[in-house]
């Protein structure tokens, strides 16, 4: 059985938790949060699910990894942070996309951990009672490892908002409210840092979006301006019907997320409203920096200029 993932890929504070939560509060959409990272966060530090629940102590995530490797403990045991270390990084991206590029001993570890990723995927859908996974882990060599899964159905969105922006959030400080144990904020990053990074992701995702035939890219400032436009077009790729109008009352919301922004802790209605800060508070010397260096991309999606 083929199970529908759609996967939100693009670089961090780019607006893939807006998007996965406006999709959850769909009939059938699973927003499950950045499934990458269920072993490492979930299950090893044991965050808060967005239900609000220790990861642990979640009905639903104990459920599907019964159903799919019986139980934690056994999950644990797999070690599957450090199968994926060996396959899922940038610099693996052309082995992901090329088979003749890997090697024995890749192939055999790209089999292992696409199997357990089907495991899981197919789970969370049994448990669920049927549905589309939303994963929005963003990663773009995550996003190639998913390639690989015949147990998936892929469709991808490659989510961007400008570069400055992105820049400018990578900056503020924000607690993280799924570390429940004790103060932690999230990360931060210099501007030019981000801004490099935002480069590469969009290298990697446009050879990607070219040659995934259910993929298409929105930019998270039509999607906050147009939000039932933008829904629709998503739809299209997964071949039903999606908007604004079909939205789920709120108690079929799905809510059990896995890492990403604290957002996903909200449970009241979304208030869409696109997010400015950068142009009036990012320094004039950053400003630029970020510009040049992410010139080429601003052109071809639309903001220099803005």
């Amino acid at each position: 059985m083929t199970e529908k993932v759609l996967y939100i890929a693009g670089t961090g504070r780019s607006g893939s938790t807006l998007l996965a939560t406006m999709l959850s509060r769909q009939p059938a959409f699973l927003g499950v949060g950045e499934l990458r990272y269920v072993w490492e966060r979930s299950l090893g530090q044991n965050q808060l699910c967005g239900c609000g629940r220790p990861f642990r102590e979640c009905t639903f995530w104990g459920e599907v990894l019964t159903d799919a490797f019986g139980g934690y403990e056994r999950a644990d045991e797999m070690d599957v942070p450090a199968l994926a270390r060996a396959v899922d990084r940038i610099r693996h991206v052309p082995a992901l996309a090329f088979p003749r590029l890997r090697s024995r001993q890749f192939a055999t570890g790209l089999r292992t951990y696409a199997g357990i990723l089907n495991r899981l995927y197919a789970s969370i859908v049994s448990v669920a009672g049927g549905g589309v996974v939303v994963d929005s882990s963003k990663d773009p060599s995550y996003a190639y490892v998913l390639t690989t899964l015949e147990g998936v159905e892929l469709s991808l969105v490659h989510l961007l908002r400008d570069s400055r922006a992105v820049a400018y959030s990578w900056t503020r400080k924000r607690r993280r409210p799924e570390i429940h144990w004790e103060v932690q904020y999230m990360n931060t990053r210099p501007p030019i840092e981000s801004a490099l990074l935002w480069d590469q992701h969009n290298v990697l995702l446009e050879g990607l979006v070219r040659s995934h035939r259910r993929s298409l890219r929105m930019r998270y400032e039509d999607l906050v301006a147009d939000p039932e436009a933008s829904l629709q077009q998503v739809g299209v790729i997964l071949g039903r019907s999606v908007g604004l109008g079909n939205e789920a009352a709120p108690t079929s919301w799905f809510v059990h997320s896995v890492s990403g922004n604290p957002m996903r802790f909200d449970q009241g209605p979304l208030k869409l409203k696109l997010d400015t800060e950068w142009r009036d508070k990012m320094a004039p010397g950053q400003r630029r920096l970020v510009t040049a260096a992410s010139a080429p991309f601003l052109a071809r999606y639309g903001y220099l200029g803005s």
